[in-house]
């Protein structure tokens, strides 16, 4: 088609802008719960589609930062199977967003006035849809909101939209409705609604409803009132009806109640394809994909309900995020179709019996007995063993199946809030980063990891057997208030053994280059020093006063860099363990911190020299020699930590409340995320061989530990039950 028909748009209104930013308006597409969307052209004429957000929320300055972010973050994702963010800005004091025109149907709307889908259609939505979960999570974002009308099939194939925006919505939810779930009710995952942390399984969640819609046009946990659908999520078993073998096992697989032992959307998409790269997905896409029918007959009808978020059934239901960024055709409506409700469903066939209804979420709710598939395998993980169930071998071997739980999440309630830097939790940053995240080309990073990052032939790395140093909080808060001491955790144990400790507060330990010795910030007496103990606790002394933070050792081991002052600006200095002579490196009048030694005789730290929280290193054998710059966007990043080789460098990325821990090369290219939950992700470090890297989630007040390996996968939480321990560093 050459354009939209005219049927399917709504002429302009008089309270409607003409204009927005350099768009010329020309007409509306829809409207949803975050405000309107509007067909616009752009200097050159091409069509896009702008989204306006509603005039009550742009009031909203917290909703309003967090859209902005989050829109950034979007824009980076590769378009391969999305629908591209374009630009976002503020005009006529409402903000909005433009992406990409995407010419056809929603899923939804193709399923519920014509059926379920053909085979190829239907293989070429769970391929093209999977396609667009690893662009979207390799750029650290998770779409939360994935359902039939946030998909639409253009005559390239499927297009996921409205990526990343849920998140936004979410932050006026927490303001202005407590406790309600942000999604739609028949494709949230169950931790979303018994208030887990959201990663990327929610969305791989998202994707078996989805595919199952799909295949049979009816939505695998019913049709009912919010109540009714979520308590079916949480603790029904969905109706599949009849799939394909080659989508039977993997959607099963994806529907499991349990985040950990879903595959990821890299898995997903791997076993779809059976190949290694974007190529075999866009042959796939290609052999298979049958473009929706163009019916030149269709007629005309609201597209306010085509693109907008149904009615809430009752008053507990929340409203969508967002609405569809284009307009569709409409093939002729069905007499029973209903095109308001998102979970419409065609005359047949005859949807399962739903469990009687409930009015709230009681742990009593009948769970139905779960079907045992005996082509299952029972698989156990490595570290943890615990078992989950593999599904059947219908397709190629999935890489890293074995690994386990995906274990992308500490337990409930420890949801990014807050949080500064470990070692500036004295320097409240005032600077807000944006989520944003290198696009890999496809979107499809795993096909395409850096050098040094590929699967190790053997299978993937083992969890590290060594202990980590840890501050151990005796009492809580941290970090008003400092009652720690410094200890070793074995993970597994159920408890940290003490090391030192007193009625100071001991922090921030660092192991030598040869783990012999230990070197730790202390405070008490209105003082903070650098200290040196052996690795087993004793013959511990101070070395010299400091401002605060880390220390951190020179690769022989004879020297430690920290923070000290010089007037009223911190600056780095080095000290000699023998003889303490002191060296200041720095003479600027820039905020800095986290100084950090590597292998090959480079310091890394932080500095807000360029009015950005960036990443630099300098040569520590040049005092005042010019410094280089690593990260030059400017997204806040902090905490950086090299690899044992010298050869990366991990650090954290993005606004505190919402970090995440991400990975360079040593000069600064190869950027990428490791962990993508967005939840005040911090502390990294690295296993002694460098395939392992642990971190802390959560509040800075009540932190949990994770570790997770150097290629994104087996992520777990490692803190024990009860304890609260912080500032990880693997011995």
């Amino acid at each position: 088609m050459d354009g939209p028909r005219a049927s399917s748009l709504r002429e302009l209104r008089p309270g409607d802008p003409t204009r927005i930013g350099p768009y010329r308006i020309e007409a509306k597409i829809g409207e949803g719960g975050m405000g309107a969307v509007y067909l616009g052209r752009d200097g050159d004429g091409r069509r896009v589609a702008v989204k306006v957000v509603r005039s009550a929320l742009s009031d909203d300055r917290t909703f309003l930062a967090r859209f902005h972010d989050e829109a950034a973050n979007a824009q980076r994702v590769a378009s391969f199977c999305t629908a591209q963010v374009l630009e976002h800005g503020e005009d006529l004091g409402l903000a909005y967003m433009v992406t990409e025109y995407i010419e056809g149907p929603s899923l939804l709307e193709h399923v519920t006035e014509n059926g379920a889908l053909s085979p190829g259609m239907l293989h070429g939505v769970a391929v093209g849809v999977a396609a667009a979960l690893v662009a979207i999570h390799s750029a650290g974002l998770v779409h939360r909101d994935l359902k039939p009308s946030n998909v639409l099939l253009s005559i390239s194939g499927p297009r996921v939209i409205d990526f990343g925006i849920a998140r936004a919505l979410d932050v006026a939810s927490a303001h202005t409705r407590t406790g309600q779930v942000v999604g739609t009710p028949g494709w949230i995952a169950p931790e979303q609604v018994t208030t887990q942390q959201v990663t990327p399984a929610v969305d791989v969640f998202a994707w078996g409803c989805l595919v199952a819609f799909a295949a049979s046009g009816r939505n695998p946990f019913g049709q009912g009132p919010f109540q009714l659908m979520v308590a079916r999520a949480v603790h029904a078993e969905p109706e599949l009806g009849e799939l394909p073998r080659s989508l039977a096992g993997l959607v099963q697989s994806a529907l499991r109640k349990d985040p950990e032992q879903r595959p990821g959307a890299r898995d997903l998409l791997l076993a779809l394809v059976g190949g290694a790269g974007e190529s075999e997905v866009t042959t796939e896409l290609g052999e298979s994909w049958t473009p929706p029918p163009d019916d030149p007959g269709a007629t005309s009808r609201d597209v306010t309900a085509r693109h907008a978020a149904p009615p809430p059934v009752t008053a507990a239901a929340p409203p969508s995020p967002s609405p569809s960024p284009s307009p569709s055709p409409a093939p002729p409506p069905s007499p029973s179709a209903a095109p308001s409700s998102s979970e419409a469903t065609p005359p047949s066939p005859a949807p399962s019996p739903a469990p009687p209804p409930v009015t709230d979420l009681a742990p009593e709710w009948p769970v139905q007995e779960t079907k045992t598939e005996p082509a299952y395998e029972r698989r156990t993980d490595p570290v943890t063993e615990r078992q989950f169930a593999a599904p059947p071998p219908l397709l190629p071997p999935v890489p890293g199946w074995a690994d386990g739980p995906r274990g992308r999440r500490g337990p409930s309630g420890q949801g990014g809030q807050g949080g500064l830097s470990r070692r500036t939790t004295l320097i409240a940053s005032t600077m807000a980063g944006v989520l944003v995240a290198g696009a890999v080309a496809g979107g499809l990073y795993y096909f395409n990891r850096p050098s040094g990052e590929a699967e190790n032939k053997s299978g993937p790395a083992t969890f590290p057997s060594a202990p980590l140093l840890v501050r151990i909080d005796n009492e809580p808060g941290w970090p008003k208030s400092c009652h720690a001491d410094i200890g070793l955790y074995k993970p597994g144990e159920p408890a940290a053994t003490k090391l030192i400790g007193g009625d100071r507060c001991e922090i921030l330990p660092e192991p030598s280059p040869d783990r012999s010795r230990i070197a730790f910030t202390r405070r008490g007496g209105g003082s903070t020093e650098a200290w040196v103990m052996n690795a087993d606790g004793t013959g511990a002394q101070k070395v010299t006063d400091i401002v605060d933070g880390r220390v951190t050792w020179s690769p022989d081991g004879t020297r430690l860099a920290y923070m000290g002052k010089v007037g009223d600006t911190r600056q780095i200095f080095t000290i000699t363990l023998q003889g303490r002579k002191v060296t200041q490196l720095t003479d600027d009048d820039s905020l800095k911190d986290d100084p950090m030694w590597s292998s090959t005789n480079k310091l890394v730290f932080w500095s807000e020299q360029d009015d950005a929280l960036q990443i630099y290193t300098l040569d520590p054998d040049r005092p005042g020699s010019d410094w280089t710059r690593l990260t030059k966007d400017g997204v806040r990043a902090v905490d950086p930590e090299w690899s044992p080789d010298g050869s990366k460098i991990a650090y954290v990325r993005g606004p505190d409340e919402s970090s995440t821990i991400w990975v360079m090369n040593a000069d600064g290219t190869g950027a990428r995320a490791l962990t993508t939950g967005g939840l005040d992700d911090m502390d990294p470090a690295w296993s002694a061989d460098g395939r392992w890297l642990c971190y802390v989630r959560g509040k800075v007040t009540d932190p949990v530990i994770h570790a997770v390996r150097a290629d994104g996968t087996g992520d777990r939480v490692i803190t024990p039950a009860g304890h609260t321990l912080g500032h990880p560093s693997w011995m």
